[in-house]
């Protein structure tokens, strides 16, 4: 019998997730404007991730049958606080991000977030902390673009930036 790894198991469980949310998304309510239907975007986003689940999944299967004999008798357990630290860390300051919205507004707490998790994932020399500013400067001010010009959604300004 072939035991399931945890890719195979995690690709498994997100292809009966966009199974159902697929068959869901088709019962969203169309408010009857002029355009793309509301179930679109949802839709699209849903068959992007199965396929990737899907890849996923034939990758880990074939993965674990070339490496079959690779299994070894590893006994060491790490901390799980170290195994996850790059993830507590990104739910740490996300949770930052989302306490200090309303007083930094979206435009100045992206940045600082998306500058934050680089520097803390990335290394704090110069040229990194450079670069890391850069890129979340550039990302964020493109997204607040997107979503306030181009779509006209009205994100959360702030206390410290009041545009409007």
């Amino acid at each position: 019998m072939m035991n399931i790894n945890k890719d195979t198991f995690v690709a498994i469980f997100l292809l009966l997730f966009c199974g159902i949310m697929i068959n869901s998304s088709f019962d969203i309510e169309d408010p009857g404007y002029q355009g793309m239907k509301a179930s679109f975007w949802p839709t699209i986003v849903l068959i992007l991730l199965s396929i990737m689940s899907l890849v996923m999944l034939i990758k880990s299967i074939i993965f674990q049958r070339e490496n079959n004999y690779l299994k070894s008798n590893n006994t060491y357990k790490p901390n799980v606080f170290f195994k996850f630290k790059n993830a507590l860390m990104c739910f740490f300051m996300f949770v930052l991000f989302l306490a200090f919205l309303d007083y930094l507004g979206m435009l100045i707490g992206g940045v600082l977030f998306v500058f934050g998790l680089l520097t803390l994932l990335g290394g704090f020399q110069l040229e990194k902390i450079i670069n890391h500013l850069i890129i979340s400067i550039i990302t964020i001010g493109i997204m607040w673009s997107i979503f306030t010009f181009g779509l006209k959604v009205i994100l959360p300004e702030g206390e410290i930036l009041r545009i409007w």
